[in-house]
């Protein structure tokens, strides 16, 4: 990837805006079906997004008009597939980085979720499409909350937006912050070897969200404390239980916010 790809000139020439999607991911991968070659850094931006999803099968569920849905394909270079989650760590680093030009001090919950303390602010879903053992190109999709600043009673303990932590009273332009973050990601990819996993993951656990603080997790049915180590080089959750460290995948571990 050339850092000239994400300047703010082509990021603009490359940005659709729609109005209403089911879902910017399938979206952008339609079009990369139908359409070769697309321009790295392509965009699909949804003012109002119907059915976006998230880890584990959930539902991205954000107000119309308020909050950032993006995705945006990247081709990266030759990156196998045990390095995987490397492109992960950088995406969840890049919006950190983003969120800290606004003053803003974010965590990464493992895997993909951004929080401000201990309320989420957005996520990433991310979608391979492979060449043999090779990744040939990546959809990265982000949704944000940015200028939302009522929640459903159930979610307002645990969820927050820009406007709600900045507390300003003007509302963000959507296009412009989907611009800026996707150029700050990228221009913080190419800073990085991809295929170079320890400087990426010692970055990526630096800032994980609730590292060595004693939390409470779901480990199948049963409800355990534990504290979290960091994260292997395979993207696995290090988490030390009544003493002995455990190493779990997605769907065997989930926290109990």
């Amino acid at each position: 990837m050339q850092n000239n790809t994400f300047s703010r000139l082509s990021l603009r020439q490359n940005l659709i805006v729609l109005e209403e999607v089911s879902s910017t991911n399938d979206y952008l991968k339609e079009l990369l079906s139908n359409i070769k070659p697309l321009p790295e850094a392509t965009a699909i931006m949804a003012k109002h997004q119907t059915r976006g999803r998230g880890q584990r099968g959930s539902t991205w569920i954000t107000q119309a008009g308020a909050n950032l849905t993006v995705s945006f394909n990247l081709y990266p270079n030759n990156l196998a597939i045990p390095k995987l989650f490397n492109l992960n760590m950088l995406v969840c680093l890049g919006i950190r980085h983003w969120l800290a030009s606004m003053n803003l001090s974010a965590s990464v919950k493992w895997p993909n979720d951004i929080y401000i303390g201990d309320k989420k602010i957005g996520g990433v879903l991310i979608e391979n499409q492979l060449s043999g053992e090779i990744i040939r190109s990546s959809i990265i999709g982000i949704g944000l909350n940015i200028n939302q600043l009522d929640f459903p009673t159930e979610l307002r303990h645990k969820t927050t937006s820009i406007r709600c932590e900045t507390q300003q009273a003007h509302t963000y332009a959507i296009e412009d912050c989907s611009i800026e973050l996707i150029k700050c990601i990228g221009e913080l990819i190419s800073g990085y070897d991809l295929a170079e996993t320890s400087t990426i993951l010692a970055d990526y656990n630096a800032l994980l969200f609730r590292k060595d603080v004693p939390s409470r997790f779901m480990l199948a049915d049963q409800e355990v404390v534990g504290t979290i180590q960091g994260i292997d080089t395979t993207g696995r959750l290090r988490v030390a239980i009544n003493g002995q460290e455990q190493v779990f995948d997605l769907k065997e571990i989930s926290f109990i916010i």
